[in-house]
This record gives C-alpha cells, sequence and structure tokens, in this order.
C-alpha cells in the first residue's frame, strides 16, 4: 500500500538520502582512519630503520635482535598487537615474538611467513611493503618486510585494538544512521503533508466535480506550485460549470425546438439505431416505438437503405416522398459527422406537405374558376357581338336583346374583377379601413329595410328582432354592410318563393351578433366546410343564374376576421340555413 502512496514514497525517499548519505561517508572514514593507522604502523618502522642508519647499526641476525631489543620505542613493538620476526641469510628463522609463529611448529610458521606477498618481495632482495590485509588462524593483520644485508625483518600490525575501534566506529554509523531515519522519517512526514494534503483536497474535489457537484473551490494558502495548482484547479472548475451551464442551456433550448418544431426529426447512429426522435415525428408519421432504420423502412417503405444515405450524400441531396395514409411526406436525408469529418449517423427531417399541397391544389382550382369565370362572359359578349356584326343590328329588337345580354356581361365580369381585386387588398392587407363608433343593430336593420323590395317580388317574409340592448362597437361600416348584405341576400336568393327569412341581433358576453335564419334550400353538410373557399357554389349553375361570382362569403369571412369577430354556418338540406357573425365590443383597427 505505501508504495502507491506520495507521502509514503516521500517519506522512503527521504531515508535513502539519508542512508545514501551516511553509509558512504561511514565507510569512507573507517577506510581514512584505517590508512592512519597503517600509515602511522609503516612509518614508525620506516624511522627506526633512519636511526640506524645514523648510528651504523650492524646487520647481523643477532645484532639485528639486540637493536630491535634496545629500539623497541620507536618501532612500537611493545605493544602487544606488534610482532617482529628475523630470518637469517639462510631462510630460517632466527628469532620471532608473534605468539602466531611461535605456537606453529618451524615448517608451518615458514608456510605463514611465504603466505605474505610483502616477505616474499622482501626475499629477491626488493620492498615493496604495500597496504595488504592478510589473515591467519582468523587473526588479520598488515605487514611490513625489509631485507638488511642478507637478513629479513618482518614486521606484523595484528588489528586487534584496530577491530575494538572499527566496532565502536560501527556503532556510531549505526546510531547515526537510526537517529538520521528517525529524523527523515519525521521530516519527510511532516514535509509531504504539506504536499500530499492539499493534493487530497484536490482529490476529493476533483471527484466531486466528476460526480456532477460542480460548487467545488480550493482555499489557496500560498504562493508556492501548490498555491498554482490550486488557483488553475479554481479556475478550471468555475469555467467547467459556467461551460456546462451553457452547454445545458443551449441542450435546453436545442431540445425545446426540436419540441416544439413542426418538422419532424429522427436521428440514427451508424448502426442504424434511434438515438434520438422529437414529437412531430411521431405525429407526422403516426408510428412511435421504433427503434431502427430498417424498422421505418419497413414500415413506411423508405426508398433508400442506411448505406445508400451515407454513400449518396456526399454527391447528391438525398429526399423522397412518402405517403402515409391521406398525408404527403417529404422526407430530407443528412449525414452528421465527427470534428475529423467521419460520418456519426444520419439525420431524416420529416416535412407533411399535406396543406401545401392542397394549397397549391386550391391555387391551382382557384385560377381555373377565374379562367372559367372570365372566359364564359367574354364568349357571350364575343358571340353576341359577333352576330350583331353579321346582320343583327338590322333587327332592333334582336339587338336591343343582345345588347342587353352583353351589358349584363360586361357588369357581372365588373363585379367579379371588383370582387377579386378586393380580395387580393384583404389578402395582402392593403385594404384602407375606416374604424369608427358604430351601431350593428342600425346597420342590420338599414340592410333588412334594403332588401323588403326583392322580398316582397318574391312573397317572402322577412323579419328583425333585436334581443337585447346592443352597445356600439368599432368597425368599417362600408365594409361590415357589405357584409351583412352578402348573408340576407344569400337567405333572399336560396329561400323560395313564400318562405321566411329571420334576422336576430343581440349581445353574449363581451360580442355583439346578428343571425341570419332562412327556410331555403339548405347546404349539404360535405360543403359546409368548403362554403368559404373562393369560387366555391353547392349549386354553380343556379349561383351563375343568380348573378354570383362565388367570392361573396370569402370576402365576408375575410371583413369579419379583420375585425377580429367569427363567422358560423349551420345548414340541414330542405331545412334551411343559419349564418351568424360575432364582433367583439371592444375593437380596434386592424
Amino acid at each position: 500500500m505505501f508504495p502507491r502512496s506520495l507521502q509514503w514514497r516521500l517519506v522512503s525517499f527521504f531515508c535513502l538520502i539519508i542512508f545514501c548519505l551516511v553509509i558512504p561517508i561511514g565507510l569512507y572514514l573507517n577506510g581514512r582512519i584505517e590508512s592512519k593507522y597503517y600509515d602511522n604502523f609503516r612509518k614508525r618502522i620506516e624511522k627506526g630503520f633512519e636511526e640506524w642508519s645514523v648510528r651504523n647499526v650492524s646487520h647481523s641476525a643477532e645484532e639485528l635482535k639486540a637493536a630491535l631489543e634496545n629500539s623497541k620505542d620507536i618501532f612500537l613493538l611493545n605493544l602487544e598487537n606488534r610482532s617482529y620476526t628475523i630470518v637469517d641469510k639462510n631462510g630460517e628463522i632466527y628469532y620471532t615474538n608473534d605468539k602466531e609463529l611461535m605456537s606453529n611448529p618451524r615448517d608451518l610458521a615458514v608456510k605463514s611467513l611465504l603466505a605474505s606477498d610483502n616477505f616474499v618481495q622482501a626475499l629477491t632482495g626488493t620492498e615493496n611493503n604495500k597496504k595488504i590485509l592478510e589473515s591467519s588462524s582468523g587473526m588479520s593483520f598488515y605487514d611490513y618486510a625489509r631485507p638488511v644485508s642478507g637478513n629479513i625483518i618482518y614486521f606484523r600490525y595484528y588489528k586487534d585494538d584496530w577491530a575494538e575501534i572499527t566496532r565502536y566506529f560501527n556503532n556510531i554509523i549505526y546510531t547515526s544512521l537510526l537517529i538520521g531515519f528517525a529524523i527523515a522519517f519525521a521530516a519527510g512526514y511532516f514535509l509531504s503533508r504539506t504536499i500530499t494534503y492539499p493534493l487530497a483536497k484536490l482529490m476529493r474535489k476533483a471527484e466531486s466535480i466528476a460526480k456532477g457537484d460542480f460548487d467545488q473551490e480550493l482555499e489557496v494558502k500560498s504562493g508556492d506550485e501548490i498555491g498554482k495548482l490550486a488557483d488553475t484547479f479554481n479556475y478550471m472548475a468555475t469555467n467547467l460549470k459556467n461551460n456546462l451551464i451553457e452547454i445545458s442551456s443551449e441542450k435546453s433550448k436545442l431540445e425545446t425546438i426540436l419540441n416544439y418544431m413542426t418538422d419532424g426529426i429522427i436521428a440514427f447512429n451508424l448502426k442504424g439505431e434511434v438515438i434520438h426522435t422529437n414529437p412531430a415525428s411521431a405525429r407526422i408519421l403516426g408510428a412511435d416505438g421504433l427503434t431502427s432504420f430498417q424498422e421505418y423502412r419497413d414500415r413506411f417503405g423508405f426508398e433508400y437503405s442506411l448505406e445508400d444515405v451515407l454513400y449518396l450524400q456526399s454527391r447528391q441531396t438525398t429526399e423522397m416522398n412518402l405517403s402515409v395514409g391521406d398525408k404527403s411526406i417529404k422526407v430530407y436525408f443528412a449525414v452528421f459527422t465527427d470534428e475529423s469529418k467521419k460520418p456519426e449517423g444520419v439525420i431524416a427531417v420529416l416535412q407533411d406537405i399535406t396543406e401545401q399541397q392542397r394549397l397549391e391544389e386550391m391555387r391551382k382550382e382557384f385560377v381555373a374558376n377565374v379562367s372559367h369565370e372570365l372566359r364564359t362572359p367574354l364568349t357571350s359578349i364575343k358571340s353576341y357581338s359577333e352576330t350583331l356584326l353579321d346582320g343583327a343590328l338590322d333587327d332592333r329588337e334582336t339587338a336591343e336583346h343582345f345588347l342587353t345580354v352583353i351589358n349584363n356581361e360586361s357588369d357581372r365580369m365588373t363585379r367579379l374583377i371588383r370582387d377579386l381585386l378586393q380580395l387580393s387588398r384583404l389578402d395582402n392587407q392593403q385594404t384602407r379601413w375606416n374604424f369608427e363608433k358604430m351601431s350593428l343593430a342600425e346597420l342590420v336593420k338599414s340592410t333588412v329595410e334594403r332588401m323588403k323590395i326583392e322580398v316582397d317580388s318574391r312573397r317572402q317574409k322577412i323579419e328583425c328582432f333585436v334581443i337585447n340592448e346592443i352597445p356600439e362597437i368599432e368597425g368599417d361600416y362600408g365594409r361590415l354592410e357589405q357584409v351583412a348584405f352578402n348573408i340576407i341576400g344569400n337567405a333572399v336568393k336560396y329561400t323560395p318563393e313564400g318562405g321566411s327569412i329571420t334576422v336576430y341581433i343581440g349581445k353574449i358576453y363581451n360580442d355583439v351578433y346578428f343571425k341570419v335564419s332562412d327556410t331555403g334550400i339548405g347546404i349539404p353538410e360535405e360543403d359546409i366546410n368548403r362554403i368559404f373557399e373562393r369560387f366555391y357554389r353547392v349549386d354553380k349553375a343556379r349561383s351563375r343564374e343568380m348573378g354570383g361570382t362565388g367570392l361573396g362569403l370569402s370576402i365576408a369571412k375575410e371583413i369579419v376576421e379583420a375585425h377580429k369577430g367569427s363567422i358560423n354556418i349551420t345548414s340541414k338540406v330542405g331545412a334551411g340555413t343559419e349564418v351568424t357573425v360575432r364582433l367583439p365590443v371592444s375593437q380596434t383597427s386592424p
């Protein structure tokens, strides 16, 4: 466990430093002291030989023994761990006070001498006297040999006293080492704590951040590297928190956009697995819970496979049309990539173009209706005018009839063009409105009075009732009068002779209304939803006979909605029709 801890590795490092310092120093000092002792041993011997040279000491074996006995102080031979041996010219041991040599037979003693390199060198008549640690019978010593006039004086320095000193010195070294270890351990522990404690705090804070708690901050108490690291950590934590907040906000925005956009979105990874969909995709396709590209392809008949999309996307736009029930859907495919432009998946964008197609059909139908409505009176005018040019002018009665038809058809075209221009201005919001305080009740009653002549001519009955007190509204009198005239006029036109029309005027909540109820031919249920479409007629032939352009109700609806009101129709074939117009009391101009 310790080697994995930075703190214990630092403590171990400090202890290792102490060990690496104390042991080499101890060994060095031990060697220096030992060398000092040996140098003293050698210098004493050499000093003795120098004094002999001054005194001209005789060099016979006997005289050498006597001289050595008299010079023990000089050679330090009075010490128990020092000894000398004299070997004569015959190679025999003449004298020795070495206890080891004396305890052995003569041949073994000579053999022990011959084991010394310094002694063997002296036998050749030269000196070497290298510092060589010898051993014999478990005893260690240094030696010195010098040839003197064919004799050899051989000195030994046994390390008995040095061994004691060495043991004492080693004890000091070991004690110093233990004390050093203790100091290094304590110092290393507390010093490492100053490093590892803030690092441990940083690690705990980092773990909290990794778990999603970004409200983490380290206290900075120093200006060293640890303090700078804490500053950097705090800066990183703050930036990370802000970045994640920003990312979360952007993600929330993106999810909101995806959830509320009208186009459907389906994202697939490279395995074809669904990784995201929005509610619009399920609404458009009418299916939810599909988990793969292949399931969508099998169910809805996708023209392309996932591989086709990935291959074709880089070469051409990948799109296709789908029919799901009564819906028409346009599907666009796009490949999304990573930072290195490597594909990561495919996004399918679904657009419900059912309404667009319906509007396009209505536009085409509108153009066709306009063309037809214009072609019919133009054809009549042309044919009658050609007939007149061919000689019908000579017949006054016929000419007058033809000119009357031409005039009526011209009026019809004028009304049609007028209505088209009015619708165009309403669509483009170019209509100039003249809003003013007005009474809806007076407007409707006035319209009813204007229609009474035609009603009487048809032997119809028309009545008008004001249900309660009607407040004034703000509106464009002329255009609201056009609405009332169109609705009441339609009731009169499509009610048979002897029928009745009833008009009610009242107030409900914050709206005023007028309702026109007739006993006319009625409108089939399947046509009611289309009754406000331009040029839409339930009975086209009858409508044209009555001079209608097919645009009246469309214009009425546009005018009412411009006043922020509503218009509703209920009807039953053979029983009659009821049209209700509601307008808010508080009205501002559009």
